[in-house]
């Protein structure tokens, strides 16, 4: 088969495909990649504890035993019915077990008692394991990528209504522009926003979900949009940093918090590229700061600091207090004075 697209995805998920006996779930919605392993994997299995029908594999679990994924495909269950393989594979690190499956189920040289389903991240389109199984005859290559705002927006309204709710005007617009495109993260704050509702169980009826429940529900999302924009101006990403900016205005963040998570960024960049300039290297630098910078995030904040020169970081600063004093000042709107602000300094070193 070919790759899966469009709506033969929804279609195949819908209705277990029997002819299809392993499945590559990849690309680079992690969230997404895991929630689509998880379906096809209750098609068959209720309990992962399961013992007897349900086991997950590792790629380093095949470099000991290669034949093991093909094993594990035709073992029987003790249990009765048909099992479930699961492996979570680096990307083409499986491609040697995966091929020797496929070439079996392919040739008929053996009689498969398992779905096996291969989860992985992105792969591009020269990927080994990515082509084997969109050549494949019993296999099937489905991509999970990012949610789109309409995807968004179908997952909400089809989350919520199995627990009867609804949502009011305006709300569904403020919670699509809260949630970014990571499947994942939307799950978590829809699951967030339905235990503050209560779920079906606990209501006599409908419930209605207000722009206030959306905002109440989503609080921290303010924080995180004004996190993102700091990082977006930092990054010189304007049209990011615009984005980011309306999250941060529809989730109910003011303009004066939006300053502050901007001199906060700023002021540890300054910091970090002063200790640079007297002979530290960034990666000490990123340490001494207080707090010290999350291991996550240091590829990005040093990045960072070869964009911002000390004299560039300087103006950066004088920017922003100019921006305050305007702010609390001259009587002028504050939101239009601070993301004015935001947008130069991420026009300093945009490319």
């Amino acid at each position: 088969m070919v790759a899966l697209k469009g709506r033969a995805i929804q279609s195949f998920l819908k209705k277990r495909d029997t002819d299809i006996s392993a499945v590559l779930v990849y690309g680079p919605d992690s969230g997404l990649v895991r929630e689509r392993a998880d379906h096809l994997a209750r098609q068959l299995v209720d309990d992962f504890k399961d013992p007897f029908n349900y086991i997950e594999l590792s790629d380093s679990d095949l470099k000991a035993e290669p034949a093991r994924l093909v094993d594990e495909a035709a073992a029987l269950s003790f249990a009765g019915g048909e099992r479930v393989v699961r492996l979570r594979t680096a990307g083409d690190s499986a491609l040697s077990a995966a091929k020797t499956l496929l070439e079996a189920l392919d040739a008929d040289h053996m009689k498969p008692n398992a779905l096996v389903v291969l989860e992985a991240g992105e792969l591009p389109p020269r990927s080994s394991l990515r082509k084997a199984f969109e050549k494949a005859r019993r296999g099937v290559a489905l991509p999970c990528y990012s949610d789109t705002p309409a995807d968004v927006r179908a997952f909400a309204l089809e989350t919520v209504h199995i627990e009867n709710l609804i949502f009011d005007d305006d709300a569904l617009d403020l919670l699509v522009s809260l949630l970014g495109d990571d499947r994942g993260v939307s799950r978590s704050e829809l699951d967030k926003l339905i235990l503050f509702k209560g779920p079906a169980s606990t209501r006599s009826g409908r419930g209605t979900i207000s722009v206030e429940d959306v905002r109440t529900s989503l609080a921290d999302s303010a924080g995180a949009a004004l996190d993102e924009a700091s990082a977006a101006c930092a990054d010189g990403a304007p049209e990011r940093l615009a984005r980011a900016m309306y999250k941060s205005a529809m989730a109910g963040a003011g303009a004066i918090s939006l300053l502050r998570a901007l001199q906060r960024n700023f002021s540890r960049l300054h910091a970090a590229q002063s200790l640079v300039a007297k002979g530290d290297n960034p990666a000490l630098a990123m340490k001494k700061l207080r707090p010290p910078v999350f291991f996550g995030e240091q590829h990005a904040f040093e990045a960072r600091l070869r964009k911002w020169s000390l004299p560039r970081l300087e103006r950066a600063q004088r920017l922003l207090v100019d921006a305050e004093l305007d702010a609390k000042s001259t009587g002028a709107p504050q939101r239009e004075i601070v993301e004015r602000a935001a947008l130069r300094l991420a026009l300093m070193i945009a490319r």
